[in-house]
């Protein structure tokens, strides 16, 4: 019975005439000159995509430092109600202690005003904003831009916190103080005059960090923040930014001049 079965499989496969799968043809895969053109043309179109994606992230960061500006500003205003209008206080616009570039801080550090017994957490500037038992600005990291890539990092904050150190904290960006420094008279003299921020809607008042040549955040210019808490980007064309801070240092500083320039430039 299953001989005859077995029979008419046979006759039926022959007639219907099926195809014979050769094992060889199971068993070709990849030359070593296929898988270097195929690795080739995948790099190629990386090299391809990388500027495209850079430029893309470029524009996703300083869409967030912009809104990190916006919060910072709508704080600003917060602390100026009530505060008679001020600005922000800070020490590094004072007569005795006059520097520009330290208006990056958020501490004071090791100095502090007559009478503190505790200077090493002295919040200044900016960092009033996020002083303790401050409502003004909630979350810490708005101080710091998604495109910086030199020093002062969030992290480096709250490590410098969680240990209560006299060491200086910085942020970011770079703030223009609270007081007006004049031209020097005759006399050598500073006259100052407090700043207003309903008297500086057209003023930038926070840019982007301007101690050293690793402070700038972005490439081609800078985000600005002005008085009526609109943000805008500064292009650079001029390359004066990158020529006032290509040589400076923490050390070396640029001069008040230089900042007065730069400042006045931003607010055109």
């Amino acid at each position: 019975m299953l001989s005859k079965l077995s029979e008419q499989l046979r006759h039926r496969e022959v007639r219907l005439d099926l195809p014979k799968i050769k094992p060889t043809m199971l068993a070709r895969g990849f030359t070593i000159v296929e898988l270097l053109v195929t690795i080739s043309i995948v790099a190629l179109l990386v090299s391809i995509m990388m500027p495209g994606l850079r430029a893309a992230r470029e524009s996703a960061y300083r869409i967030q430092c912009s809104s990190n500006l916006r919060q910072i500003g709508l704080a600003m205003y917060g602390y100026a109600l009530q505060s008679g209008e001020r600005l922000p206080a800070t020490l590094f616009d004072d007569d005795e202690t006059l520097a520009p570039a330290e208006l990056m801080a958020l501490t004071t550090g090791t100095m502090s005003p007559i009478g503190d017994i505790n200077p090493s957490m002295q919040w200044d500037g900016l960092g009033l904003l996020i002083s303790e038992g401050s409502l003004f600005l909630d979350n810490p990291r708005v101080l710091y831009c998604p495109c910086h890539h030199g020093n002062h990092h969030f992290a480096e904050m709250t490590e410098v916190i969680s240990k209560d150190s006299p060491t200086r904290i910085y942020c970011n960006y770079h703030f223009i103080g609270d007081t007006e420094q004049s031209i020097p008279s005759l006399t050598g003299e500073h006259t100052n005059s407090p700043r207003h921020l309903y008297a500086m809607s057209e003023m930038a008042i926070v840019v982007d960090g301007m101690r050293e040549s690793s402070d700038i955040n972005h490439r081609t210019g800078t985000n600005i923040l002005r008085g009526d808490l609109s943000v805008r980007f500064w292009h650079d064309n001029k390359n004066l930014l990158n020529n006032t801070l290509i040589s400076s240092s923490v050390d070396q500083p640029p001069s008040e001049q230089s900042y007065r320039e730069l400042w006045a430039d931003f607010s055109k």
